[in-house]
């Protein structure tokens, strides 16, 4: 019986683990509870993954649960080769950051010498980017919401003028496709506008989202 051979697979892995390894030093604009400290890319992922296990079975919408962890999982993949890109930077890079990101997970997958892998995870990938099927939207939802979260549990005075112009509210129509996930992201939003009402700090919000912060109060 032949002898197997798994060097060159082994050390394919160690290689793209190696390049992974770098979300956990990549610092994203959130802070933790700690105030002294700010959330990697890598912390972000399992915060994600964390919530979506709690949700799983709440949602009466039809999932893959597992191709949800694992396009959760590589979703922020590319960042390991460009870095993170706050989503209300104004910038050349925040531009091309979808471009340069689909780059980096090709040079990123390569180095797997199982293609089919390495195909895998890109299609995951792409396929989180178009937003078009359920897996897709639940994923999305995650990645919103738990940014947040994440800025609800950190002190406020970490917040900067993009977090208060784009938290409340932000991406609201990636929740509209289930009834629990619409639930949700309403009582995140109204914890999100209490913590900057407490802090007397509503005049830093949009014009937009303060109107419609003030339109729910009314109605309540």
């Amino acid at each position: 019986m032949a002898k197997l051979d798994f060097k060159e697979s082994i050390r394919s892995i160690i290689q793209f683990i190696a390049i992974a390894e770098k979300l956990k030093t990549e610092l994203r604009h959130s802070w933790t509870s700690n105030p002294e400290r700010q959330e990697s890319v890598a912390e972000h992922t399992w915060m994600m993954c964390l919530l979506a296990i709690t949700i799983f079975d709440r949602i009466k919408t039809p999932l893959n649960q597992l191709k949800c962890l694992k396009m959760i999982i590589i979703h922020d993949l590319g960042e390991a080769v460009i870095g993170d890109i706050p989503a209300f930077e104004k910038s050349e890079r925040q531009v091309s950051k979808q471009e340069n990101e689909a780059l980096a997970m090709r040079q990123i997958t390569e180095v797997l010498d199982d293609h089919l892998v390495g195909q895998e995870i890109v299609a995951l990938w792409e396929e989180f980017e178009k937003g078009e099927t359920n897996e897709a939207k639940f994923a999305n939802a995650m990645d919103k919401v738990e940014v947040l979260l994440q800025h609800n549990v950190a002190d406020i005075k970490t917040w900067g003028d993009g977090d208060f112009a784009l938290n409340p509210y932000y991406r609201n129509e990636l929740f509209d496709f289930d009834r629990f996930l619409r639930s949700f992201k309403d009582v995140v939003d109204t914890d999100t506008m209490l913590k900057i009402e407490s802090g007397n700090l509503l005049h830093r919000v949009s014009e937009k989202h303060k109107k419609i912060w003030m339109t729910k109060k009314d109605n309540k």
